[in-house]
């Protein structure tokens, strides 16, 4: 007995994987109505859209997207390229990425670039030869692949996401100035003089922003600044190893007594993580002798002990602003100005730490 629903009407027997034409004579359309559907046709009606949906459910049928991008000289599918994968805010990043892109019938094709600007050119140039439909990309923080990337950004759809080498392109960001300036306000609020912690020396601009934004807090306060000295040249996504290491020996060096601190504004969630743990090994109770705030707001955040006090990245905005990018017309990307620019606000998150 055929699979296919009663008011369809049955291919013949066939031998071998099913072809786009055995979806039509069992959707009783034409191959071109299939064709449109899976390029996207919204000119079709619903009805039809789901008589074929029902045919190649019952065909397990699905298009060879090798032989798609041929035709459309496109893909359906859009390269991701980050710096790493297991790092928790850029798994709930390709979460939503994924699931918008799904609303858009494309695909994700993940490539890691482990922070290295060599892997990030083999990864960019293997994306380009799959003729994907577009690329976001985080960039590693070093000029090596500035040339590279302006070459592709001429060829094809590319959207900078967290970060970017420089602003003359398109890219999608947390409003660092904004987020960074409601965690220093919110201390002060507290009756509290914060330090800053910034984060490794991996991410442009979000690392200097976040630093400046802190500073200007200070100076609107009329307070001055106090940033928890770190090595420069340290490059690495060990955040809590990196936190802990100099927060212990900031605290141990003692100045921050004198200076009068009562807070500290980490530039993320896992550096805070790290400098509390500093905190308990001088005697210091985070969120009591020192308040403590984190940034993003991922998902260990409200389980730590105290509780932390983050700003919240609107992740789920973030992410469709860039597939909204990549689905901009060709003559967008075509003509490279005005660029596609979003800077969106971050929401201040108050928890027990501060």
């Amino acid at each position: 007995m055929s699979d296919l629903p009663a008011d369809l009407p049955s291919s013949a027997p066939r031998h071998g994987p099913a072809t786009m034409q055995d979806v039509a004579d069992a959707a009783g359309v034409s191959r071109v109505t299939v064709s449109k559907f899976f390029n996207g046709g919204a000119s079709l009606k619903p009805a039809t859209r789901e008589r074929i949906e029902a045919a190649c459910l019952a065909l397990q049928y699905s298009p060879d997207p090798h032989a798609v991008s041929l035709v459309k000289g496109r893909s359906n599918l859009i390269g991701v390229v980050l710096p790493v994968i297991s790092e928790p805010y850029f798994a709930a990043v390709l979460q939503t990425l994924e699931q918008e892109a799904a609303t858009q019938g494309l695909q994700l094709l993940i490539q890691s670039s482990a922070n290295d600007p060599a892997r990030e050119a083999a990864a960019l140039l293997a994306l380009k030869a799959m003729k994907v439909a577009g690329i976001i990309i985080t960039v590693v923080d070093s000029m090596q692949n500035a040339a590279l990337l302006d070459s592709l950004a001429r060829e094809m759809r590319i959207v900078h996401f967290d970060t970017y080498l420089t602003p003359a392109c398109h890219h999608v960001l947390n409003d660092n100035h904004q987020s960074i300036r409601l965690l220093v306000e919110h201390c002060l609020a507290r009756g509290r003089k914060p330090a800053y912690l910034g984060a490794p020396h991996i991410a442009f601009p979000s690392r200097p922003e976040r630093l400046e934004s802190y500073l200007d807090a200070l100076r609107a306060a009329g307070l001055p600044p106090c940033v928890v000295p770190v090595a420069e040249e340290e490059h690495t996504w060990r955040f809590e190893a990196y936190a802990h290491k100099y927060v212990g020996q900031w605290l141990a060096e003692g100045s921050w007594r004198a200076a009068q601190i009562g807070a500290l504004v980490c530039a993320t969630d896992r550096l805070a993580l790290g400098a509390m743990r500093a905190m308990r090994e001088h005697g210091l109770e985070p969120g009591r002798d020192l308040l403590v705030c984190g940034h993003d707001d991922l998902s260990f955040s409200e389980y730590l002990h105290p509780a932390l006090t983050t700003a919240r990245q609107d992740v789920a905005r973030l992410g469709r602003a860039a597939i909204e990018c990549l689905s901009l017309p060709d003559d967008y990307f075509n003509a490279r100005r005005p660029y596609f620019e979003r800077r969106l606000p971050a929401e201040l998150v108050i928890r027990e730490s501060a």
